[in-house]
């Protein structure tokens, strides 16, 4: 296929890599061709080509290819325009918040009467799209205290990666949909470029997998060693635990809430133990509030009972506590997904929009920046310059004869 040899760099400007009970998804890897009437077209008349998603989940990517980076989530009866396809007609060009990904044609449904043909074929990389750049996030940004900078400090002094973050958290934590999009390239830091150093500096984060971040995750599963990998992972480790021993991270994010939508009231004491884990390895706890309100519409909770907790346990420790809840509000849909059962019926959301994983990422970095340092350029030695000394001799001028 054209593009996939490729790298994503000739074309996303500027980059920033150094130059990566809820959530549950089933991912489509089949490259079959989808029959065309498998469901209702449901899309609304809506100017361009529109494509709606068939399968129950799948991956949007960088590429077009099977191999290349999944950098956001398509859900059941989304629909997106495409503007271009390859010259296979397998992988439809869509617009995606603010980038355009690839999406293969076994996961899309037609219009009936319409035919990927009829998208204009994408001959170079030099068509294709850069993402739009991402603009600083003035709602739910915390100040970073001079205490939480110094820890930094003490935990590269001590030995952890000052180059490492990395994440507990559930589906809307997972690579594709979170720290990965920037290695992918689909976040762009044009508005943004005091950013840049930042993100190189984190590059080795943005191509990690957490394996303290799973679809489905709660804060009572991040010391159950029944969710870890026996291969890569001690006998006694839970999640957590792992996680901070192979990634020697310096900063942690911990993004949980979603999957304690029946057990709330076990969740203060479980954010605890999580908080007090990562403070006793030396790192930065770095907490973040969620976008949706599952605990209250489906678990009989308070309102924003889990916020309020991450809230209240960010000022009781005094961590910093990304608000993410905060900034969604002023997204559409709240900064979430339209989503429906596997029949189409509209349920309560939880999965991050297009716009809400930008923003999340944005909010993320700007708070990443008051934490870690990064090194100052080595000042250019000056050049050393020869001094050619010219040693003037005077013949001597014979004394005139009297």
């Amino acid at each position: 296929m054209f593009l996939e040899k490729f790298s994503l760099r000739r074309f996303v400007a500027p980059l920033v890599a150094p130059l990566v009970g809820a959530c549950t998804i089933l991912v489509s890897s089949s490259i079959a061709f989808a029959r065309p009437n498998a469901l209702p077209f449901r899309c609304l008349a809506e100017p361009g080509f529109q494509v709606m998603i068939h399968v129950d989940g799948a991956f949007a990517r960088a590429l077009n290819g099977w191999t290349q980076p999944t950098v956001g989530r398509l859900l059941k009866f989304q629909c997106y325009e495409a503007v271009g396809r390859d010259s296979g007609a397998e992988w439809a060009y869509i617009v995606y918040g603010n980038a355009h990904v690839w999406v293969n044609r076994s996961e899309i449904r037609l219009q009936d009467g319409i035919d990927m043909t009829q998208l204009p074929v994408l001959m170079s990389t030099a068509e294709l799209i850069a993402p739009t750049p991402v603009s600083r996030v003035s709602v739910g940004v915390p100040t970073v205290s001079k205490a939480m900078q110094d820890r930094y400090k003490e935990a590269v002094k001590a030995g952890r990666d000052g180059t490492m973050v990395t994440v507990i958290g559930d589906c809307n934590s997972e690579r594709p949909v979170f720290l990965g999009r920037m290695s992918a390239g689909v976040v762009n830091l044009g508005a943004t470029p005091e950013l840049t150093p930042v993100a190189r500096l984190l590059a080795s984060s943005w191509v990690r997998t957490s394996v303290a971040t799973h679809g489905s995750f709660s804060s009572a599963m991040a010391f159950d060693s029944s969710w870890t990998d026996p291969k890569i992972c001690m006998a006694s480790e839970g999640p957590l635990a792992c996680e901070m021993r192979l990634s020697n991270a310096s900063v942690v994010i911990v993004a949980l809430g979603t999957g304690d939508t029946f057990d709330w009231q076990s969740f203060d004491a479980n954010y605890r133990r999580i908080i007090d884990y990562v403070l006793s390895k030396g790192a930065v706890p770095l907490l973040m509030t969620k976008a949706d309100a599952l605990e209250s519409l489906q678990g009989g909770a308070p309102l924003d009972v889990i916020n309020q907790t991450v809230r209240a346990l960010g000022q009781i420790y005094g961590v910093p506590v990304i608000d993410f809840a905060a900034a969604a509000r002023v997204l559409p849909n709240a900064g979430l997904a339209d989503e429906h059962t596997t029949e189409g019926v509209s349920i309560s959301p939880f999965h991050i929009s297009e716009l809400g994983m930008d923003a999340r990422m944005m909010m993320t970095l700007q708070t990443l920046a008051q934490i870690v340092e990064v090194p100052k350029p080595m000042p250019t030695p000056r050049a050393t310059r020869t001094v050619r000394i010219v040693r003037t001799v005077r013949t001597p001028v014979p004394t005139k004869k009297p």
